[in-house]
């Protein structure tokens, strides 16, 4: 991959906002509001390059939208997250990381004892916001 202008405004982004999950879109945006403009043929590209190298994680949600995040530092499994079925913002699970961690390899363990390999795991937890649930509180 060539270090351009581009590629190292998205790894800080990245860096930035190690619990981001961002869309081709918020990127773009994002990019643009740092004055580098990039159009988006190449910014899919990019993303889908640094998910190929490791060092994003790519997953789609509800509305068909491919989000990407910071692959976990160590390789090991990415944090789950909330993706709310009115908005689709997508918010990473980092409290209580350890319990998190032991929960997703006791998971891992019993799909490996039951004889499933190469496995993936890729969590979300589907609802509503706080903002989409109670559009009140949102507001205030």
């Amino acid at each position: 991959m060539r270090s351009t202008r581009a590629s190292q405004a998205v790894l800080a982004l990245f860096a930035a906002q190690p619990d981001a999950v961002l869309s081709e879109a918020d990127v773009e945006r994002s990019l643009l509001a740092q004055g580098i403009v990039v159009n988006r043929v190449t910014v899919y590209r990019l993303l889908n390059k640094l998910h190929a190298g490791g060092v994003l994680q790519r997953s789609v949600d509800a509305g068909r939208v491919a989000r990407y995040l910071r692959a976990a530092a160590d390789g090991g499994t990415p944090l789950p997250r909330f993706e709310c079925d009115g908005c689709h913002q997508q918010i990473r699970l980092a409290g209580h990381q350890d319990q998190l961690q032991t929960a997703l390899q006791a998971l891992r363990q019993e799909l490996q004892a039951a004889g499933h390999a190469e496995l993936r795991l890729d969590l979300a937890v589907r609802g509503r916001c706080a903002g989409c649930a109670d559009p009140s509180a949102h507001a205030a």
